[in-house]
């Protein structure tokens, strides 16, 4: 009865009201068995009406892709409502039934296909499913892109890249809403979650989150009280840095709350180091599990990075708001944090004493220090006030405790190097702060005390070692026999 070819696409196929009529009630008949038994454990006819619909959604798939006017008579047919009923029951039990699951992805197509160029139907279902919705994992667009088939995913990621794409009111009342916040959330995690760059999918997420970016809507979704589980969408932001170098770019997107909203992750990264590190005596996380060690690194390397990039040639107004957000205060916090706990010679180290496992791991992951000077070399660039301040919450004696080798850190010299010109340059105070320095003693390392070696400071400001005389005969008779 003129139904759409799948294979012949291209062939634009007209669907008369009677036909759409007839396939409401085939969903409607279809749907009624499916809910009949959705409580069942088994149902014999799962497979039978999953097939079924699997056919319904096709058509409407391929005659909404064919002809724009098939959208409207089918809208008018309440076909949408079919779709959205169908996408509910089936995924609920895609787990248990492959042909549910293949339904699922099938109507999820049908249903993005109806909203492409669409813009009622697009503001429709935004305003039903997102800012109307009463429970969020309700939501139409949290289904698809909680299903386990990446075909269910890709048709939700393209009706919302569909709907947010050049409409800012839409994409606004999606960072806005609850259901909204929780379905680009998801978003981030999946973009953060994803380890093929090259794959369709993580391709998609990245234009919906740049697209969320550009309009200067990431804000909204980090300012209420940013997570550490947020690093996705931090991820997707230093990748649009790196993408969009350009200082006018970067003034437009960093305004005063994401930069706020930056600062707090960095804290909230501190916080948790500190935790981890509160004792030296502990030999357990205390109250931090793994997943948050690695949410706070994958924020804390996504931040880094995006700073590293806004800081490199930074024009002036972003630069004061950069200093005035409390950025510099916790990179400063972060760097006096890392070089406290991970050693710069393993050898010589009694910093920690967790699990080898453990503390191996948590070396690994936080070996930022580096990058940490750079951002710190950056923002003090031809910049008074940065310098001043930098110095005031001792900084530059942080960095210059920095041009020493670090086994974790190879170059961190070099990196202290650079940074240093960069505060000292045109900068008389620090350069009398750097010159007036001068050592006051000597701190005593625990473990050569107790191997009777003992460090000790000169009148000229020189560092001696000496092995003190053993009153233990046995180590007397042992080193005198060496």
């Amino acid at each position: 009865d003129g139904s759409p070819h799948p294979s012949r696409p291209q062939i634009p196929v007209v669907v008369g009201q009677e036909t759409w009529s007839r396939i409401h009630a085939l969903f409607r008949e279809l749907l009624a068995s499916a809910n009949s038994n959705i409580d069942l454990d088994i149902d014999p006819l799962a497979a039978v009406w999953s097939d079924a619909l699997t056919d319904l959604c096709m058509f409407v798939r391929n005659a909404a892709a064919m002809d724009q006017s098939n959208q409207a008579a089918a809208n008018s047919a309440d076909i949408v409502s079919d779709i959205i009923s169908t996408i509910r029951v089936t995924l609920r039990c895609e787990m248990t039934y492959p042909e549910a699951k293949k339904c699922g992805a099938a109507a999820g197509q049908a249903l993005s296909n109806m909203a492409t160029n669409n813009k009622p139907l697009q503001r429709q279902l935004m305003e039903s499913e997102i800012r109307d919705c009463k429970s969020p994992i309700e939501s139409i667009y949290v289904y698809l892109l909680a299903s386990t088939n990446s075909k269910t995913n890709m048709a939700g990621l393209m009706l919302i890249l569909n709907t947010i794409k050049d409409d800012d009111s839409l994409s606004k009342l999606l960072c806005t809403t609850e259901t909204g916040q929780m379905l680009a959330g998801r978003v981030g995690e999946m973009f953060g979650e994803s380890n093929d760059d090259e794959a369709d999918e993580k391709t998609m997420l990245y234009v919906i989150l740049e697209e969320i970016i550009q309009r200067g809507h990431l804000t909204l979704l980090l300012t209420t009280d940013p997570a550490l589980e947020a690093y996705g969408l931090l991820n997707a932001l230093a990748v649009y840095c790196n993408e969009n170098p350009g200082s006018l770019v970067r003034s437009q997107i960093f305004d005063m709350s994401l930069l706020t909203a930056i600062a707090r992750i960095l804290t909230k990264c501190h916080d948790l180091l500190q935790n981890v590190w509160k004792s030296a005596d502990d030999t357990e996380l205390g109250d931090v599990g793994m997943d948050d060690i690695m949410a706070a690194h994958r924020s804390l390397a996504s931040t880094v990075s995006i700073l590293g990039t806004i800081t490199t040639d930074i024009e002036q107004q972003l630069a004061v708001r950069v200093l005035d957000s409390g950025i510099i205060q916790q990179v400063i916090a972060l760097l006096g944090l890392l070089s406290q706990n991970l050693p710069r010679i393993e050898k010589a180290s009694t910093a920690s004493t967790l699990p080898e496992t453990e503390s191996g791991l948590i070396k690994r992951l936080f070996m930022f220090k580096c990058s940490l000077i750079q951002i710190i070399g950056n923002i003090s660039h031809n910049n008074t006030a940065a310098q001043n301040l930098i110095r005031e919450l001792h900084g530059l004696a942080l960095v210059l405790d920095h041009m020493r080798i670090d086994d974790n850190h190879p170059f961190i010299k070099e990196y202290a190097v650079v940074a240093l010109r960069s505060l000292l340059e045109n900068n008389p105070t620090s350069q009398a702060y750097v010159s007036d320095m001068e050592a006051k003693g000597v701190v005593q390392d625990p473990k050569l005390a107790s191997a009777g070696i003992q460090a000790s400071l000169d009148s000229s400001g020189h560092i001696s070692v000496k092995r003190e005389a053993s009153t233990n005969t046995f180590n007397v008779k042992e080193n005198s026999g060496t």
